[in-house]
C-alpha cells in the first residue's frame, strides 16, 4: 500500500516536540518580563531618590539636622513635577499606581567642612512589591505631604 500522509507516531512526535518547544519559550518569556518588572522597580527608586534630592536643592528649609531625616510622599513629588507618575508593572491595565504609599526618606548624617552629608532611601510600595527601606521605622520623623489642592492618583 503506498499512502500518502503522517502515521498517528509521527503526528505525536511533532506535538511533543512543538509542546517542548513552546514550554521553553513560555520559560524564556516569563523570566523576561520577571527581570523587566525588577529593573522597572529598580528605576521607580531611583526615580524616587533624584526627585527628593532635586526637591530639596529648590527647597533648602526641608533640609533636615545633623542626625534627623524627613520623609517626602511620592505623591508630593508629582504634584510638584519631580517625579512622573509610578504604574504599577502588575496592573498595567488596571491603571493601577505606586504613588500612594511610596516615600524617600532624607537623612543628613554629618558635615565635613565642605560638604553634607545626606542619604536618600526610596521606599516603593506597588501591589506585589515593596522596597526594603519600607521596613524603617518612620515614625516621628518630619513628613512631607501634597497639598490638598494636588489631584494625584
Amino acid at each position: 500500500m503506498n499512502k500518502k500522509g503522517f502515521t498517528m507516531v509521527e503526528l505525536m512526535a511533532v506535538i511533543i516536540i512543538l509542546g517542548i518547544l513552546m514550554s521553553l519559550a513560555y520559560m524564556g518569556v516569563t523570566q523576561y518580563l520577571e527581570r523587566a518588572r525588577d529593573a522597572t522597580y529598580e528605576d521607580f527608586e531611583e526615580n524616587i531618590r533624584t526627585g527628593a534630592t532635586n526637591y530639596l536643592i529648590d527647597h533648602t528649609g526641608y533640609i533636615p539636622e545633623v542626625g534627623e531625616s524627613i520623609v517626602i510622599d511620592v505623591s508630593k513629588l508629582i504634584c510638584e513635577g519631580y517625579v512622573e507618575e509610578l504604574q504599577d508593572p502588575h496592573s498595567p491595565t488596571k491603571g493601577g499606581t505606586c504613588n500612594l504609599n511610596s516615600y524617600a526618606i532624607v537623612t543628613r548624617e554629618e558635615d565635613t567642612s565642605s560638604n553634607m552629608m545626606i542619604t536618600y532611601e526610596a521606599c516603593l510600595s506597588c501591589s506585589e512589591y515593596k522596597s526594603e527601606a519600607c521596613s524603617k521605622n518612620i515614625t516621628g520623623f518630619t513628613r512631607l505631604t501634597k497639598d490638598a489642592d494636588c489631584e494625584v492618583n
